[in-house]
């Protein structure tokens, strides 16, 4: 079992005095040997690091000789020093960077288990002053080849994506454009061979080699985590597993 202590996170977990009393009710009914002190840790990516956590926790636990759980993706990769008994990984599970502010997902050697894919459906030649999608937030300034992908909010891809989020059609990174529709993905097909156009493969995020779009740096371009993009994914997607 485990007995979380509340570090500063300020979520779950027992304070000091309700700590003392939980762990005086497991010794009492003689399991209090087979619990795991844990807590989570609130800065583990940021500057400020896990200290005064860390401090507070050891504080609390008074050198028991119990088991520790302390580390989630963050601190193992930060601060291994202080991963306890059991770890706790979470988006580094997914091959990305608990961090990416810091370190990428490549400069941490991990690597995407999640990949999601679409094609263009639509290819279309705009002219200069022709807006994209709904508002029109996006206006050409030049001619140039849109190209629509089949792929919206409705299946989990996040609606606040700005013009400018990267995407890969075909083997070429590129940009989403315009504001992102329930269905459809505006991008642009400038500078790309002609010969991409309707049935070319997209990658929104994932994906190896020449078609690689790290779920990082979209969700980073949309002002959220990758962790998001995950949990996001909507039921209606179809999960192909490839193992």
């Amino acid at each position: 079992m485990y007995l979380k202590i509340n570090a500063g996170m300020n979520r779950l977990g027992f304070n000091e005095d309700e700590f003392i009393v939980a762990l005086a009710r497991l010794s009492a009914a003689d399991c209090s040997a087979s619990a795991t002190l844990m807590t989570h840790f609130a800065d583990a990516d940021e500057a400020r690091g896990i200290h005064r956590q860390l401090e507070r926790f050891r504080a609390m636990a008074d050198s028991r000789a119990l088991p520790v759980s302390l580390a989630n993706s963050a601190a193992i990769l930060r601060f291994p020093e202080v991963v306890g008994d059991w770890v706790r990984p979470g988006i580094m599970l997914y091959g990305s960077s608990p961090f990416p502010a810091m370190k990428s997902a490549a400069e941490l050697d991990l690597r995407p288990v999640m990949t999601l894919e679409s094609e263009l459906i639509a290819v279309r030649e705009l002219e200069p002053g022709d807006a994209v999608g709904y508002g029109g937030t996006f206006v050409a300034d030049n001619p140039m080849r849109v190209g629509v992908v089949a792929c919206g909010y409705a299946d989990g891809y996040p609606r606040h994506a700005p013009t400018g989020t990267p995407i890969n059609v075909a083997g070429n990174r590129t940009r989403t454009l315009g504001r992102v529709s329930m269905d459809k993905i505006c991008v642009d097909l400038g500078g790309l061979p002609a010969s991409v156009g309707v049935g070319a493969a997209v990658t929104l995020w994932g994906g190896e080699g020449e078609m690689h779009v790290p779920a990082d740096e979209v969700a980073t371009a949309a002002g959220t985590v990758a962790y998001e993009l995950f949990c996001a994914l909507a039921a209606r997607v179809p999960v192909i597993d490839v193992n």
